[in-house]
């Protein structure tokens, strides 16, 4: 998030970046996702209380050196709804293939770090230029054929 009047970045709100190097991304319950039906472009994301941090901004999120993270949570819920255009890709090359319905999704957040509280606009008041859902598969879990 950034401060209106200065343009800065005051917050920056992630898990952290795992051992392994992979950044920005943690493991949910598979009962956080409902009502999929992605041939129709319809599901429902939604988590309550996610532990994260915020990390002020991204240079301290990747490469540390500025404040000490303060512990934080986030909650949301993203529904995804309606279909304006199918794509389907397959690469037999790497055996990527995916199957993609492209729509609409409207977003609403809440976040807690520190003493400060930030609320996004209602779900229904929110709305999105590009949303798509749908499956895939990475060829590098798949045999070459």
């Amino acid at each position: 998030m950034y401060d209106p009047v200065s343009g800065s970045q005051i917050v920056d709100l992630n898990p952290g970046i795992a051992q392994s190097g992979l950044f920005w991304t943690t493991r949910l319950a598979s009962g956080n996702v409902t009502g999929v039906n992605p041939g129709a472009g319809n599901a429902i994301y939604k988590a309550n209380d996610v532990s994260v941090f915020d990390f002020h901004d991204i240079g301290n999120a990747l490469f540390g050196g500025g404040p000490k993270p303060v512990p934080a949570t986030v909650s949301f819920e993203v529904r995804w709804f309606g279909v304006d255009d199918r794509v389907n890709i397959r690469n037999p090359g790497d055996g990527h293939a995916g199957e993609y319905v492209r729509g609409h999704a409207q977003m609403e957040w809440s976040a807690t770090a520190g003493r400060f509280r930030y609320v996004s606009a209602p779900l229904a008041s929110s709305s999105s230029v590009f949303a798509q859902l749908g499956t895939e598969r990475n060829g590098l879990y798949f045999p070459h054929s």
